[in-house]
């Protein structure tokens, strides 16, 4: 089948590819909306186009499509105000709560509030959420327009790193492995649509 792109519009190009990309490990973003929120202030989305990019120092990418909705996003405003956030790895259990976390509010309005999605502190100036195996406290270093329409690359680095004790265990020399069946990551295959890995192996 010869798919034709032409005079596709960035919905109908968003729709085909979060499709054919697969499967898409999701950076679910929890950032600051300013004390002056009280109970609303922390901003909570999943984001699909993200993955790891840097090792020195680390460093991830996700892009957010500010463009689509016709306004910037608060995860984008939230960043340009205050650039430290934790982008959390869900697992599998978490699912309903990561679809919901993606629901546009009103600027203010806190995902983790309506949906009572739970929240802990940890060393870091952002807490984490509950249950996710894997949340890295991360800086936003860089911001980069890509594209024809509002669509922002976000570079951030990470100076955080917590993992559930039941998947990360350090080895006798020291090295942190990670169980990828106690972790159960969930991953993006399209819209509201998610997967889980099966048969782990080794080529």
């Amino acid at each position: 089948m010869d798919v034709k792109l032409e005079g596709l519009s960035e919905e109908e190009n968003y729709a085909l590819f979060s499709q054919i990309i697969i499967p898409r490990p999701i950076a679910w973003v929890l950032s600051d909306n300013g004390e002056g929120y009280g109970d609303e202030r922390w901003n909570l989305g999943p984001f699909s186009y993200f993955n790891g990019i840097t090792s020195e120092p680390p460093m991830v990418m996700f892009s957010i499509g500010d463009g689509m909705a016709n306004k910037v996003k608060d995860t984008h405003h939230n960043l340009k105000n205050n650039p430290e956030c934790v982008i959390s790895l869900a697992c599998v259990e978490q699912a309903k709560d990561m679809q919901n976390s993606s629901e546009d509010l009103p600027h203010g309005e806190s995902e983790v509030k309506k949906f009572n999605i739970g929240l802990t502190s940890w060393d870091w100036s952002v807490p984490r959420i509950e249950g996710a195996p894997v949340s890295m406290g991360c800086i936003a270093r860089q911001f980069t327009r890509v594209g024809k329409t509002e669509q922002i690359l976000i570079f951030a680095e990470i100076t955080r790193l917590w993992v559930r004790d039941d998947v990360g265990k350090y080895d006798d020399n020291g090295k942190l492995r990670v169980d990828v069946k106690a972790f159960n990551p969930l991953a993006r295959v399209g819209k509201g649509a998610y997967a889980k890995l099966s048969d782990v192996f080794w080529a």
